[in-house]
């Protein structure tokens, strides 16, 4: 008997779904029949987007670094749709450079969004998802197995995330399925935020990384939901090979090799992104003015 399930009528959270990757998963299940609620800190940006997507989104504003808000977002799921279904974990953040580089408040930002967050929110939806025999989705980051600079920090909590798939699938009882789908490079605007910058969508456009299309990371999520098991799947395909470069002797090599030119690196990092900056606010103020370049800022 196939243990595939459809994803049509399935009530289904996607956190960070106003930009990027989240955007594109929002419009992927929805397109599909899926009820998505969806959520961001961005109220303006989030309405506009879900308002321009197919199917039944709604948009709900979070803070997702306050837990009381991550209460009341499950609870407004169930009060407002009856049921979750699935958890797509997507909302994240980072910072470029060395750790020595980031301050403590930055440190708690990406932390606390991208592991106390992405934990707590999980743990908050478990006992719904259980009964329904549902899914969590995790985006994780090739970066979680091969750490590098300038994200250590980022790669930090992305292995951090990993850690929690494979400790989920261990726990969770029969029937509730742990998922993560792991990228790398994304064309997105996530240079941006790592900045410190809040882009609209035309900002976004113009300051968006190389990498693969995000619509590629909504497929295989949808792949997840409609497989018959657990998945860890990475985008492109080809990355999964990445994983053995954390086991000896690759992780050996790689320490030795990165190691003299982490600042070489950084450099190169930093100035991609102060270009993407550069690209964004090209159509910026009539002063010419740019805002300053926060190495070390608030997320947005």
């Amino acid at each position: 008997m196939s243990s595939q399930r459809p994803v049509e009528g399935r009530v289904v959270l996607v956190t960070g779904g106003s930009a990027g990757i989240g955007r594109s998963i929002v419009a992927r299940l929805a397109a599909a029949g899926a009820t998505v609620v969806t959520c961001a800190r961005d109220e303006e940006r989030l309405r506009t987007a879900a308002g321009s997507l197919p199917g039944t989104v709604d948009p709900v504003a979070c803070d997702l670094t306050e837990h009381r808000q991550r209460r009341e977002l499950i609870d407004y799921v169930i009060e407002r749709h009856g049921r979750l279904d699935v958890l797509v974990n997507n909302a994240g953040t980072g910072r470029v450079g060395l750790l020595t580089d980031l301050d403590a408040e930055s440190v708690r930002d990406v932390i606390g969004l991208n592991v106390v967050a992405v934990t707590d929110l999980t743990r908050l939806a478990l006992p719904q998802l259980a009964q329904r025999r549902g899914d969590v989705v995790m985006i994780a980051s090739v970066a979680g197995w091969v750490p590098i600079p300038p994200l250590s920090l980022y790669s930090t909590t992305k292995a951090a995330v990993d850690g929690l798939v494979h400790a989920l699938r261990r726990e969770s009882p029969p029937g509730l399925r742990i998922h993560s789908v792991n990228p790398g490079p994304v064309r997105t605007e996530w240079l941006l935020r790592a900045a410190g910058l809040r882009p609209d969508d035309d900002e976004g456009r113009r300051g968006r990384t190389f990498g693969t299309r995000p619509e590629r990371v909504a497929d295989e999520v949808h792949r997840c939901l409609t497989g018959p098991r657990h998945r860890t799947v990475t985008v492109p395909r080809w990355l999964g090979t990445a994983r053995l470069a954390g086991l000896p002797p690759l992780s050996n090599a790689l320490d030795l090799l990165l190691t003299p030119v982490a600042p070489l690196v950084v450099r190169w990092a930093r100035h991609y992104q102060d270009t993407l900056v550069d690209r964004a606010r090209s159509e910026g103020p009539s002063d010419g003015s740019r805002p300053n370049r926060p190495a070390q800022g608030r997320s947005p």
